[in-house]
């Protein structure tokens, strides 16, 4: 195939050749990523470490890529007259830019240095994964004394994980307990220990270890800005954002983050005295403890908050959420939505790669077959630490005119629930399925021509607009919180009866109490990430320190001095300067359900918006931003200058002109967007809307520019989870 395209004119083939060559090659890398995750058999996982290094393969062609590079430039600049049609020229561009971005146009030492950082970032990310699950790296939380009686007084399916520690010098005689000091384990301890003393041992163990992870993530962070630096930026940050998303530039990253942390503030010192009170009451019957709330103290006040009314309530609800009853609901609502159904297919011999792995095959019923999705739901040692979305293979057209599914291997979902004979979810499991799903519609429903455009994967994997990859995800999600949506698989196991409206009402309360604490959480880590990718990346001590600095500033309930909130945060390798994408997405779904799906969710209008518009588009942008970016993306094309190349400075601003990137994420975000909404008064809104409206935002004020770039206007988003006045 390489040969094929070094020897090939300008031509529609090239691209045809080269997408040929990326599907190849991700139909083993993305298998090989799978299996190091998530394989139960550990030989599997020493032989898939083992089979990513051909991601060093494209590097090992050096010459080649510089000549496939040359004829990319060729065959966009000769688009016109060749009459190529507009997906092969976006597919060329973008693989022309992906090429660059790798430094295929760098001198020869530049471009060995690259490579050495681009291996090296890939190596510690595995490291610092690999860490949060290493029993060997994660130690123990030992228990003496007080901490071992309070332990004793814990729940019983908690005491079971605990173990006697041994006093020195052996002799059988045992001085306390002690656990490993697992993500699981601590949260657990956190939400359900009454001895502050012993929730303080558990959440400074959860923030100081793996201390390896300290000096793993430092030297990440300088092998990123050493990148930067190489391509001409001044920071990762902005060699990320660089026309490859709705933000374009970290400025207006930053703009949204100062306007999203002053929005919620309000709400978050409220919700702060809350605790500050409920501490007070609890503080006869929890063991004493200091007077202040502190940042330990949060989960088990989180759940403490809950009346007897409201716990009683709340405790009943995993009886109408069984996973059979999720799952059927689910297949329903895409059904109903947008005509798929989920069928069970039994798993062929060695294609499962762990007990109790499950196979869904997404049937369309005027499309037919989809492709399959794999479900991975329960805990076990060594998987992937995070719920999690992996796309083992893209959707792409064929020659001869089929379309290639996402068939075996396909999407598959990694959550981490108990194991029981019969599987009852809590809602934030049904929201977390949701979520997950999303990015799998994302998959089975992409109809692009080319896999490079397929699915999440165009959208993360510097392909098409980074901060909208989790867009999908959250949209879907939504949708599992709606009553409406509920009725279509709630219902008691034993009786059958529907949820009351009652527990319902219980359950709303109980999502909505301490939800600025939660969105302030996510804020930091937004922060953190912002921080260690920025111009002037802080390591070491000065590292730690400005973190703190930011929990201090932005955190209601204080800093723990020495804690480390990020040495365990995972998002920080795939989502590297681009975390602050989650909370985008929540602000452009919250609009696109208050536009679009509010009135009737479960409705075939609804659903087919969020096909054709959203899902089927993947990395393209879709119909209607073809039209509004066209002309940019495609019309310049026999203009050399005009190549989307960082090699050369182009005459435009490179945001209108890259593909995938600031300008059409805008054009994806108006056509979601499309419908008029009523203005609102807030000051917020008004200062918005007139910043879109003067740059040329969409008329719902939906999107605000800063810096150079966009955000979009959080006011739906925060107006729905009652984080401002109705």
């Amino acid at each position: 195939l390489v040969g094929e395209v070094v020897r090939a004119p300008p031509s529609a083939a090239v691209v045809r050749l080269l997408d040929d060559i990326s599907d190849t090659l991700c139909q083993v890398l993305d298998a090989a990523e799978f299996c190091r995750n998530v394989h139960a058999d550990e030989e599997w996982r020493r032989q898939a470490q083992q089979a990513s290094s051909l991601r060093d393969l494209p590097d090992c062609l050096g010459s080649s890529m510089q000549t496939e590079s040359q004829t990319l430039c060729k065959t966009a600049a000769a688009a016109p007259l060749l009459s190529i049609p507009e997906e092969e020229v976006l597919v060329g561009r973008m693989l022309q830019r992906d090429f660059e971005r790798y430094g295929v146009h760098l001198s020869g030492s530049q471009r060995d240095r690259m490579t050495h950082l681009v291996h090296r970032g890939q190596a510690l990310g595995m490291q610092f994964t690999h860490n949060v699950l290493d029993p060997a790296q994660l130690g123990s939380l030992e228990l003496r004394g007080g901490l071992a009686e309070a332990a004793s007084r814990l729940p019983h399916h908690l005491q079971k994980r605990l173990r006697p520690l041994a006093a020195p010098g052996g002799g059988g005689a045992v001085q306390g307990l002690a656990c490993l000091a697992d993500t699981s384990m601590l949260q657990s301890l956190l939400r359900s220990s009454r001895d502050e003393g012993l929730r303080r041992a558990a959440f400074q163990a959860c923030h100081r270890q793996p201390a390896a992870n300290l000096a793993v993530l430092d030297a990440l962070v300088e092998a990123r800005h050493e990148v930067a630096r190489l391509m001409g930026f001044d920071s990762y940050s902005a060699y990320q954002l660089d026309s490859f998303s709705l933000a374009s530039r970290p400025a207006a990253v930053a703009a949204f983050l100062r306007r999203f942390a002053a929005d919620i503030a309000p709400k978050c010192e409220e919700e702060a005295a809350e605790m500050a009170r409920l501490k007070r009451l609890c503080s006869g019957s929890t063991g004493g403890g200091t007077a202040a709330v502190q940042p330990w103290d949060r989960h088990f006040l989180m759940a403490a908050a809950r009346s007897g009314e409201e716990a009683e309530a709340l405790a009943s609800l995993p009886a109408y959420l069984e996973l059979e009853r999720v799952v059927e609901g689910l297949s329903d609502l895409l059904r109903r939505s947008m005509g798929v159904q989920l069928q069970e297919r039994a798993l062929a011999e060695g294609e499962g790669w762990a007990p109790g792995v499950r196979k869904l095959a997404a049937v369309h019923d005027t499309d037919g077959f989809l492709g399959v999705v794999y479900l991975d739901l329960y805990r076990r040692p060594q998987k992937f630490p995070s719920a999690a979305h992996f796309t083992l293979r893209c959707g792409r057209s064929l020659p001869d005119g089929s379309y290639q599914a996402s068939c075996f291997p396909g999407p598959a979902l990694v959550l981490h629930f108990r194991c029981l004979t019969i599987v009852a979810f809590l809602a934030l499991q049904v929201e977390m399925l949701f979520h997950e799903f999303g990015h799998a519609l994302n998959s089975l429903l992409s109809r692009t021509r080319f896999q490079h455009l397929a699915g999440k994967r165009a959208l993360c994997c510097t392909r098409g607009p980074l901060d909208m990859v989790e867009v999908p995800s959250h949209t879907l999600e939504l949708f599992a919180s709606d009553p409406r949506v509920l009725s279509l698989f709630a219902a008691h196991r034993s009786s059958g009866e529907a949820v009351p409206p009652r527990l319902l009402a219980h359950l709303e309360a109980s999502k909505r109490r301490w939800v600025a604490l939660e969105q302030q959480t996510q804020l930091q880590y937004c922060l953190i990430d912002q921080l260690l990718h920025g111009p002037d990346p802080p390591t070491g001590h000065a590292g730690e320190e400005q973190v703190a600095d930011i929990m201090r500033q932005h955190s209601a309930l204080g800093h723990a001095e020495g804690c480390h909130p990020h040495i365990r945060f995972t998002h920080l390798v795939g989502y590297g300067a681009t975390y602050y994408s989650y909370l985008y997405a929540q602000c452009l779904s919250a609009a696109v359900w208050r536009d679009h799906l509010a009135p009737n969710p479960t409705g075939r209008e609804a659903g087919e918006l969020l096909r054709h518009r959203l899902l089927e588009v993947g990395g393209t942008g879709g119909s209607t931003a073809w039209g509004r970016a066209g002309g940019v993306m495609c019309g310049a094309a026999s203009d050399p200058a005009c190549l989307p190349t960082l090699a050369c400075v182009a005459p435009a601003p490179a945001w209108l002109l890259q593909p995938g990137g600031a300008k059409e994420a805008h054009c994806m975000v108006e056509d979601l967007l499309s419908s008029p909404t009523t203005s609102t008064s807030t000051s917020h809104s008004s200062s918005s809307s007139s910043s879109a409206s003067s740059s040329g935002s969409n008329s719902s004020g939906g999107l605000c520019q800063a810096g150079g770039g966009w955000y979009p206007d959080p006011e739906a988003m925060l107006r729905q989870q009652h984080l401002l006045p109705a």
